[in-house]
């Protein structure tokens, strides 16, 4: 495995998940090579390896424009372990020493999206020049080469396909994100949070634009309570003190993930206003769904609404509108019932033991493939 990000930085926002990397338990071990000097202990994080065992090779940080003097030694380091499938959660550095391994030692390779790589490029000219170029180089020398590698890509919203489709040839197979639905269904009320609550989780990044909410709760008669850590966090607390919403939003930071499910049941209404040009169906927005929450969630392009019409209540991402929603099903029981109701049904559509099964089966055809 070549994850997105250090897999202490998973366990840090309490999204350590059982069987993540080992949908289920079809491996009896799984590596994690890891790009950072010093990654988290093993035993703190055993759960993602489901039964199999977890190992963390730490190799050290990596610089993309030197990265063909550090192959050898990832090349080595993989050739010893002599896996039957590699897999990369990105198309960039993981997703390029991923592919080279793939290559080299003919072992098939998995790729697997989970953002619009192409908007990341138009938000970064915006505002960070230093990653737009950055970006603009893993485009031209790195991105292709990845996808062009991969056996097998697929993508966790529908707005990721065009992006695998102009860089390469290859049509992608969409696999939502999972989650445990008996998890959702089976959580407790927290009877110290404030009620009615409203209820948002999501790494505190501009991308998930928190200060939409906060400013729609001046005109909702109710608490919000935001969950998430992120380079956000002192401007959204300046924001909240600005508009004189101590009293009515408060920022927790993460909860671990077998807590969740019971400050989501704690709340009246799910709202997260994402940018829908990176993301679909956010985890959190499943989750919320899972518990039977109704999803405030913003109003996605036409044609990439992830199944999600007339089941998520949708709105513009201003701050007038997000609270004319959740004031709409905080004031009408029939329509808050139904919305729960079509929430509950369609979360089963990603519960893990469909999604597990597919993963499952995309390796053991990875594997099959490898034997021809």
């Amino acid at each position: 495995m070549f994850p997105n990000d250090p897999i202490r930085a998973y366990f840090e926002k309490g999204e350590i998940k059982p069987r993540y990397y080992n949908p289920e338990n079809l491996f009896d071990e799984i590596h994690v090579i890891s790009l950072t000097d010093d990654d988290i202990e093993e035993e703190k994080v055993r759960s993602i390896a489901g039964n199999g065992v977890l190992k963390i090779h730490s190799v050290g940080r990596m610089n993309i424009t030197k990265r063909e003097n550090q192959l050898s030694k990832i090349i080595n380091l993989v050739n010893k372990i002599n896996p039957d499938v590699i897999r990369a959660y990105n198309p960039y550095l993981g997703g390029w020493f991923a592919a080279k391994c793939s290559d080299y030692l003919k072992i098939p390779f998995f790729l697997s999206l989970h953002t619009q790589y192409d908007y990341n490029r138009k938000l970064a000219i915006r505002g960070n020049l230093k990653k737009f170029f950055a970006l603009k180089y893993t485009e031209k020398f790195i991105e292709p080469f990845v996808l062009k590698k991969a056996d097998k890509i697929t993508i966790v919203y529908k707005i990721i396909e065009s992006y695998v489709r102009k860089h390469s040839n290859k049509i992608p197979e969409i696999l939502y994100n999972k989650i445990d639905c008996m998890q959702f269904e089976s959580a407790n009320r927290i009877e110290t949070l404030k009620t009615p609550l409203i209820i948002s989780v999501g790494n505190l990044i501009k991308e998930k634009n928190h200060q939409c909410l906060i400013r729609a709760m001046k005109n909702v008669d109710a608490h919000c309570l935001i969950i998430g850590r992120g380079r956000e966090y002192e401007n959204l607390l300046a924001l909240i003190n600005k508009e004189g919403l101590e009293k009515k939003v408060t920022i927790k930071n993460s909860i671990p993930h077998a807590e969740i499910q019971n400050y989501y049941k704690s709340a009246r209404v799910f709202a997260l206003a994402y940018d829908t040009n990176l993301e679909g169906l956010p985890i959190p927005v499943m989750e919320a769904m899972a518990t039977g929450l109704p999803v405030v969630i913003p109003s996605p392009k036409k044609g990439f609404s992830d199944g999600l019409e007339d089941i998520a209540v949708f709105a513009e991402r201003t701050p007038e509108s997000f609270g004319e929603n959740i004031n709409r099903l905080l004031h009408n029981q029939i329509l808050y019932q139904q919305i729960t109701l079509r929430c509950k049904q369609k979360a089963l559509d990603f519960d893990q033991s469909i999604i597990e099964k597919r993963e499952r089966e995309i390796y053991q055809e990875l594997m099959n493939l490898e034997k021809k």
